[in-house]
């Protein structure tokens, strides 16, 4: 983008992205992004590395899910989560300007 260029998205796609970062305006949950930044992780590693309780972490889980941060999938009996593709993206962003 160059100069004045104006983005412009339509209003589902902004609603979108406002739920996207308005999940991820909490330490605890930005963590979490953070920490599944290009893997996929079991629920019981990030209740061992977060010093919340279980409940906390299923409200934050459940938070990043339904804002689409977040897709929960099965490994045998237990749950693992990953990062959507777009917030992976994102993430990469962030991560290229922290180093410049």
């Amino acid at each position: 983008m160059k100069g004045n260029e104006q983005v412009v998205i339509d209003n589902q796609k902004q609603r979108e992205w406002i739920r996207v970062f308005s999940a991820l305006a909490s330490d605890a949950r930005l963590r979490i992004v953070m920490m599944l930044s290009g893997r996929s992780v079991e629920c019981q590693e990030i209740l061992d590395r977060l010093n919340l309780s279980q409940p906390a972490i299923s409200y934050h889980l459940g938070k990043l899910e339904r804002a689409g941060i977040l897709i929960k999938e099965k490994n045998g009996s237990r749950n693992c989560y990953r990062l959507d593709n777009r917030i992976n993206g994102l993430i990469e962003i962030i991560s290229k300007e922290d180093t410049k």
